[in-house]
């Protein structure tokens, strides 16, 4: 299966998912960050667009459910140059959780990848933990299995 095919099959489950979330307030921004893990030092940024949702018995707790493609870069200390698109989706609230699909590449070899994520979040800023698991299979490329991140997401 190519990368393409697979970053449409994404979409199309990730997209249920954004409309049983979605209200009446559409944000988009682009997102940032820094990550710290088992391998080293990451940096990622992505273009996310989402909407507002509200806690399903009050209206006063509000959040943001967004879709996100970017791009990973790192580890930062590797010997290669090592990059990674990316395409997630996340629900904010005081709780984040999300998930990604990745495609590490070095330009020479490349590794899907699946994150699970989970943290918590206020006021555009995000700290989670994440765990990279294989789904091809396995190449020997330096990337970090669990780690840390630290985002802030700007609105438009």
């Amino acid at each position: 299966m190519k990368l393409q095919d697979l970053i449409a099959c994404a979409l199309l489950l990730f997209s249920p998912i954004c409309k049983l979330c979605a209200s009446d307030v559409p944000m988009h921004g682009v997102t940032i960050g820094v990550q710290s893990g088992d391998v080293g030092k990451s940096l990622e940024a992505m273009y996310s667009y989402g909407s507002l949702v509200y806690w399903p018995k009050t209206s006063m707790i509000k959040g943001l459910g967004a879709i996100s493609i970017g791009m990973e870069t790192g580890p930062l200390n590797a010997d290669r140059f090592i990059i990674a698109p990316k395409i997630s989706y996340t629900m904010n609230w005081f709780v984040s959780f999300g998930a990604s699909m990745l495609y590490y590449t070095d330009f020479q070899g490349g590794s899907l990848r699946f994150r699970p994520e989970i943290g918590i979040s206020m006021l555009g800023v995000r700290v989670y933990h994440g765990w990279n698991f294989s789904v091809d299979k396995y190449n020997p490329l330096p990337m970090n299995t669990s780690f840390f991140a630290l985002t802030y997401f700007v609105k438009f």
